[in-house]
């Protein structure tokens, strides 16, 4: 179903605040609680434990590696269920489930306990909630879609600034089992009211369209509004809606999968390894903590440029271009020892990532539509998680056997680069459809 952006633009005027933007907000908490168990956290924590338990790096790896792939199983049935029952409880069940597993962390005596403990963790993380934060804001929102992704973004923005810093002085002062503790109980004190009492499924479900359009209002109006062959052919942008098994036999679909692969197997790595890798080459601690920083917080200007950019201009070559430049940003990390350089970096990398990483899930959304969203991301969240898994592991294996990391920096590089030309290469299918086709069109506002 089509209507004209004329006849939108007098529907859009509605007085009342749209309660997408608490979805934002509510996604944005969920992102900064979700960034206890993510790597700038765990790449905290990996030098104090693998020292005090005699680990290499590629065994305190391999537990992550673990629960992340068992993460991208689940996502194939949490996907669907996201979007048929929302993701009120299944978000709020695995962060309880998360920060039970953190505070139990901090007792361990043992290799079998920590591995247990984290393959529940970053199963959780990654198969249900970093899953479920990806597809609520698309339901909610569609003319500004670039915009509210990169406000929500915020939250892991923030938590990715704050919480290693944090972690990185408890560490020091109070030692790693400390700081396990005091994330595991945040993790549940922040993120089940908020998620229990705030969280909805989609506009529909309280009488709105996305974007702040109430239900009764439109369907008024669009029943008086005559809605001609040519309004129907000119009215642009819309937005297709199509399934899962529509989705699946699209050329398009395997090179975005190829592009988010990549994303997924270059971009975990670095973060994991970045402290270590930093220390490693002379800068303290306390520096590598705050470059780490500094990468987050210059993340948060890059995705809300780049979803502003998003929402006015095409969103492939924008992703296309930010892969490039993440892959220049990979070959800059090889020559960045010094202060100077490093901070001058995480700039430049930060911007990019957080550009990207904002982009990608708006073109996701453009590309199929709203009302699949879950279960297609389930399709693809199992191959991102894969390569999530396999980067950060094969880093450290790199690490193990050279005892450096500007190899697997130069890989990463020319992964980036050949992601970049593979979303260039993917043409969305609104530009193969024609009127009649069987993908139903939807307003896209």
């Amino acid at each position: 179903m089509l209507v004209s952006m004329r006849a939108f633009e007098r529907l859009h005027q509605n007085p009342n605040f749209y309660y997408g933007w608490i979805i934002v907000v509510v996604v944005a908490i969920g992102g900064l609680v979700q960034t206890a168990e993510a790597y700038p956290v765990l790449g905290v924590l990996l030098k104090p434990m693998t020292e005090e338990f005699g680990w290499s790096r590629s065994t305190f790896a391999g537990a992550l590696t673990v629960g992340t792939l068992f993460g991208g199983l689940i996502a194939i049935f949490v996907g669907p269920s996201l979007d048929r029952y929302g993701g009120r409880w299944i978000i709020t069940i695995a962060f309880l489930i998360i920060g039970l597993a953190l505070i139990l962390m901090s007792r361990i005596t043992t290799l079998w306990q920590f591995y247990i403990l984290q393959t529940i963790a970053r199963m959780m993380n990654m198969g249900v909630v970093i899953l479920g934060l990806q597809v609520i804001i698309p339901k909610w929102f569609i003319y500004g879609r670039g915009r509210a992704l990169a406000f929500s973004q915020l939250g892991m923005t923030l938590g990715n600034i704050g919480v290693p810093i944090y972690i990185q002085m408890t560490t020091a002062t109070d030692g790693w089992r400390s700081a396990s503790m005091i994330l595991g109980f945040a993790v549940i004190i922040v993120s089940i009211p908020v998620f229990t009492i705030f969280l909805r499924r989609k506009p529909e479900d309280m009488g709105l369209l996305p974007d702040g359009v109430v239900y009764q209002e439109y369907t008024e109006r669009l029943d008086k509004t005559v809605i001609t062959e040519h309004e129907i052919s000119s009215a642009k942008p819309f937005e297709i809606s199509l399934s899962v098994r529509e989705v699946v036999k699209l050329r398009s679909f395997y090179l975005l999968l190829a592009a988010s692969g990549i994303l997924m197997f270059v971009a975990p790595g670095m973060f994991l390894h970045l402290m270590s890798y930093l220390t490693d080459n002379g800068l303290s601690p306390r520096v590598s903590a705050m470059v780490m920083a500094v990468v987050s917080g210059s993340g948060a200007v890059g995705s809300i440029w780049f979803g502003t950019l998003a929402d006015r201009h095409n969103p492939r070559f924008l992703l296309a271009a930010g892969l490039a430049l993440m892959g220049l940003g990979y070959l800059l990390l090889i020559f960045s020892h010094s202060i100077g350089p490093a901070f001058a970096w995480a700039v430049y990398m930060g911007v990019v990532q957080g550009g990207v990483f904002t982009t990608i899930q708006v073109v996701w959304a453009n590309y199929y539509g709203r009302e699949s969203i879950g279960g297609i991301r389930g399709v693809v969240w199992p191959v991102q998680t894969t390569a999530a898994a396999i980067g950060p592991l094969i880093s450290a294996l790199m690490y193990d056997l050279y005892g450096g990391y500007a190899f697997v920096f130069a890989l990463c590089a020319l992964l980036s680069i050949l992601g970049g030309l593979s979303v260039l290469v993917s043409k969305p299918p609104s530009d193969h459809m024609k009127i009649g086709d069987t993908a139903s069109l939807i307003p896209s506002f």
